[in-house]
C-alpha cells in the first residue's frame, strides 16, 4: 500500500502548513489529480509529495511538485536538460514569472528548487492563473 494518497496528503500538510496554505495546495493536488497524465505520489516517510506530469514524445514529464511541508517546486531546468521545445519553456517561464514575479533566466535559476506555497500564492487569481498555465503547457506538450 502506497504510503501518500490525497487524504495522507492534506492530513499531514494541515499539520504542518497554515490554513491558507493548505487551502492553496488542495486545490492544487485536486487540480493534478483531474488534469495530469500522470499522478506521481513521494515515498518518503517524513514528507509527503504529489508530483504533476505530463506526456510527451521524451515521456512523462515533471511539471511542478508539491510537499506537504508547504513547497512547490517549478520543474523548468528539468525541462530545459530534457530538450523541450524552446517555444514551450518561454512561454512556461514567462508565465511563471509573470504570475509570482520571479526571475527564473537560467543564468539567475541554474537549479531546480521548492518555493513557499505561502511566498507565491497570496490570490485565488493567481492560483487560476498557474493552473491555466500548466494546462497550456500540457496541451503543448501532447501536440
Amino acid at each position: 500500500m502506497a504510503k501518500w494518497d490525497t487524504k495522507t496528503f492534506i492530513q499531514y500538510s494541515k499539520s504542518q502548513c497554515p490554513a491558507h496554505v493548505v487551502n492553496v495546495m488542495e486545490d492544487l493536488v485536486q487540480f493534478t489529480i483531474a488534469e495530469s497524465d500522470l499522478v506521481a505520489w513521494g515515498r518518503g516517510d517524513e514528507t509527503g509529495m504529489i508530483t504533476y506530469k505530463a506526456r510527451s514524445d521524451e515521456g512523462p514529464l515533471p511539471l511542478f511538485n508539491i510537499t506537504t511541508d508547504g513547497q512547490i517546486k517549478f520543474y523548468i531546468n528539468y525541462l530545459r536538460e530534457k530538450g523541450v521545445a524552446k517555444e514551450i519553456l518561454r512561454d512556461y517561464q514567462l508565465k511563471i514569472e509573470s504570475t509570482f514575479l520571479l526571475d527564473l533566466d537560467v543564468e539567475v535559476y541554474p537549479h531546480d528548487v521548492g518555493h513557499q506555497v505561502d511566498d507565491l500564492f497570496h490570490t485565488q487569481n493567481q492560483v487560476d492563473k498557474f493552473k491555466h498555465a500548466i494546462q497550456g503547457v500540457t496541451a503543448r506538450l501532447h501536440q
